[in-house]
């Protein structure tokens, strides 16, 4: 079997660090306020709010956010119960592969200030995907069966994006 984890509110609750942080980029690069208790905000919700926005604004946005978020990662959470859930794979040579739509950077930024990048046999980010999906990248570039699958995932969009790219639905875990 593959164990595949997710990252962002699966394993760690980020939408507190990650809100305070684009409503601070917000603020510093436009100079206007966001109400950081919506779901989450992402680059496409920025865009969304502030359709005014050039290219590099955006870009700007981001950059900050980024810069901003190393500020308020001790406002996020680990999920404890998948935490030990991936201690007991390890323990017991069940190999645990980690798959986010989060840059590499950040990932490993919430991996090692909770300490638990080691628990995992494999690592792969939003910049190995290329134009796939994180599931079809699984299932294509690292050749795991669909069958042999078992996700662990928080989104309902994630769940019908992996059950798209042909991961069986009784695989997936949502974990919470």
């Amino acid at each position: 079997m593959n164990y595949i984890f997710d990252l962002d509110n699966t394993l760690i609750y980020s939408d507190l660090a990650n809100n305070i942080s684009y409503s601070e980029a917000v603020k510093n690069v436009i100079g206007a306020n966001l109400d950081v208790c919506c779901p989450r905000i992402t680059r496409c919700s920025i865009k969304a709010m502030f359709p005014e926005l050039s290219a590099e604004e955006l870009s700007k946005v981001v950059q900050e956010k980024e810069r901003q978020y190393a500020q308020h990662i001790n406002k996020t959470m680990l999920n404890i119960s998948l935490v030990d859930a991936l201690k007991y794979l390890k323990a017991n040579n069940m190999p645990a592969i980690l798959l986010t739509y989060s840059t590499k950077h950040r990932a490993e930024q919430l991996l090692t200030f909770h300490g638990i990048s080691n628990l995992f046999a494999a690592k792969y980010y939003k910049e190995d995907y290329c134009k796939n999906t994180k599931y079809k990248f699984a299932t294509s570039a690292l050749g795991f069966k669909n069958s042999e699958i078992i996700l662990f995932e928080n989104e309902q969009e994630g769940m019908c994006e992996a059950v798209n790219d042909g991961i069986m639905q009784k695989n997936i875990i949502k974990f919470v």
